[in-house]
């Protein structure tokens, strides 16, 4: 939906190659996925690694947050 709604911001000549564009990171993004899963499946096993993603994880969303949040204030 999200992807949809920009590129009909595109101009019409350019819809075509953002389409391309976008189909073509999604795909990558997927693959990168897939084989990244493959290559960190050991580190993976153990709980800790599990804690310490979920952390940065937290911290992204958090730092995210609190960005929107400033934005916000800043604009009242």
């Amino acid at each position: 939906m999200l992807i949809g709604s920009v590129g009909a911001q595109q101009a019409r000549a350019a819809q075509p190659s953002f389409l391309l564009g976008t189909s073509a990171a999604a795909t990558a993004w997927f693959f990168a996925l897939a084989f990244g899963a493959r290559l960190l499946g050991p580190y993976f096993s153990r709980p800790y690694a599990w804690r310490l993603l979920d952390a940065l994880v937290g911290l992204t969303m958090f730092t995210l947050a609190a960005s929107l949040g400033m934005d916000a204030l800043l604009a009242m």
